[in-house]
């Protein structure tokens, strides 16, 4: 075991499903027709397959494929969504976020700040939730959006988005979510939950990276602006040719993920189970951090560790301390800090990631590692 890599970081990326792959692979090689191309056969048969993706992914959210919109991933469908509504609003000019949203929601919202709109950051409690009352009294008649992701990419904290989607109706406010982190592992359902948007990112699921989709409720009849101009694909939105063996994928990883779901997440639920036990049997002195957790995600403290030592001795375990999109700044977690999490702490905290790969030897074999090294540690 020791000479292997063990992979958990399914949060920033999960491994493309073999299957996957073989249903994506004909369209590298024999079905590689521009899919707008519609003079002949081979655009023809590219459209065909990528409108069947889009169907796919619509009929997994409980939406129609006229409201799917494919991009490259999260990151452009939540800018293409703050940017694009924000440019198209004639008179009001604010809205409403989380301190612990993903990088791409924050930084879009500092981008309009720059340029004259107001944004409102709820806070969060130590375990990294807001407060509904906050999120009621801050919205005012000129706030147009609301913008919280599903589940926190660090900590797995999954926010109550059925409550937040009834008071943005409720008031008349459009609600967008970032649901790269629970599609395909929690239901999800965009009638029940009253969502207006909401972005979505194949290679959370087991699909290519590369290829993301944005959902837009049809019957609101919202008119975004887009983020470039090009021949107007993708109903004018969102211009480009799109990369047919990636839509199939995710259309295909999206089929895979729901039909596997309870199953996978059966699994996932006792390898976490597995590890915790471990650590516990042995007195180990930890704190998980979040409350109301994905099954998947594990983010956990060792307190009074060197945060250096404890990454440099799991060498051959593949995990992070935070988001891989704000890696390579050199700073601790934004996400514990606003937690209340001190910087040694936030330093020696493991963002752990099980994914439907992972096997109970694996997963024993990480938490007796953890045991050596603190053992040294003494």
């Amino acid at each position: 075991m020791g000479s292997k890599n063990i992979y958990l970081d399914n949060h920033s990326s999960t491994q493309l499903d073999k299957r996957v792959f073989n249903q994506m692979k004909p369209f590298f090689t024999n079905f590689f027709g521009n899919p707008h191309s519609e003079s002949h056969s081979y655009g023809w048969r590219s459209n065909k397959f990528i409108d069947i993706s889009r169907d796919k992914i619509a009929k997994s959210i409980n939406a129609n494929k006229e409201e799917i919109f494919f991009t490259s991933g999260a990151t452009e469908s939540n800018n293409l969504i703050l940017k694009g509504l924000a440019f198209s609003q004639k008179k009001k000019n604010h809205i409403i976020t989380c301190v612990t949203e993903h990088k791409c929601i924050l930084e879009s919202c500092k981008f309009l700040e720059a340029i004259g709109y107001k944004v409102t950051y709820l806070k969060v409690n130590k375990f990294g939730q807001i407060n509904l009352n906050d999120l009621k009294k801050n919205i005012n008649k000129n706030t147009f959006l609301v913008t919280i992701m599903h589940v926190n990419n660090e900590i797995g904290t999954i926010h109550p988005i059925k409550s937040i989607g009834d008071i943005c109706k409720k008031n008349g406010v459009f609600f967008h979510t970032d649901a790269s982190q629970s599609l395909g592992k929690i239901k999800f359902d965009i009638n029940y939950l009253n969502i207006d948007f909401a972005s979505f990112s194949s290679h959370k699921i087991y699909g290519p990276q590369g290829i993301g989709a944005l959902f837009i409720r049809k019957k609101n009849k919202v008119k975004l602006t887009p983020l470039f101009s090009g021949g107007g694909q993708e109903n004018g939105l969102r211009s480009g040719t799109l990369p047919t063996a990636l839509c199939v994928g995710f259309g295909y990883a999206i089929e895979l993920a729901e039909k596997e779901r309870v199953k996978n997440m059966k699994k996932i639920k006792n390898l976490k189970k597995i590890f915790l036990n471990l650590l516990q049997k042995n007195k180990v002195d930890f704190i998980l951090n979040g409350k109301d957790v994905i099954e998947n995600n594990i983010n956990i403290t060792f307190p009074k560790t060197n945060g250096d030592l404890l990454f440099s001795k799991l060498d051959d375990i593949s995990i992070s301390s935070g988001s891989a999109c704000g890696s390579g700044s050199g700073e601790s977690s934004y996400v514990l800090k606003e937690l209340g999490i001190n910087k040694n702490n936030a330093k020696s905290t493991l963002r752990i990631g099980i994914g439907k790969n992972n096997t109970k030897n694996e997963m024993i074999y990480f938490g007796s590692k953890i045991l050596k090294i603190l053992d040294d540690r003494n």
